[in-house]
C-alpha cells in the first residue's frame, strides 16, 4: 500500500448516536444532518485514527491487525475498499 496520510473533509466529525456512528458535518453553528454517512464499530474506530492526524493505509491495515484477529493482506484489502468509500462519498481530503 502507499503511503498517502489520509486527512478527514474539514467540518467532519465522528459522532455516536445510541449504538449508531456517524459522521456528520459540523461546519458552522449547526450540524447538518442532510449528509450523515453512517459506520459500523470497526469503521468508526479506523475513522478515529484518521482523526487523529498522520494516518496512513498501511497504518490503518496494521491497526487491524492489532485489534482483530485479521491477517495483513485481509487487513490491507479491507482497508483499500474503505478507503475508495470514504472517497466516493467525498469524506477525504
Amino acid at each position: 500500500m502507499d503511503k498517502m496520510i489520509l486527512s478527514p473533509k474539514q467540518g467532519l466529525k465522528l459522532r455516536k448516536i445510541g449504538s449508531q456512528y456517524m459522521i456528520v458535518d459540523v461546519s458552522g453553528e449547526n450540524v447538518n444532518m442532510s449528509d450523515v454517512y453512517s459506520l459500523n464499530r470497526t469503521a468508526a474506530l479506523l475513522w478515529q485514527q484518521v482523526e487523529k492526524g498522520g494516518a496512513t493505509p498501511d497504518m490503518l491495515s496494521d491497526y487491524l491487525c492489532e485489534n482483530f484477529d485479521i491477517d495483513k493482506e485481509v487487513a490491507a484489502n479491507d482497508i483499500e475498499r474503505q478507503i475508495a468509500e470514504w472517497k466516493e462519498f467525498g469524506l477525504l481530503q
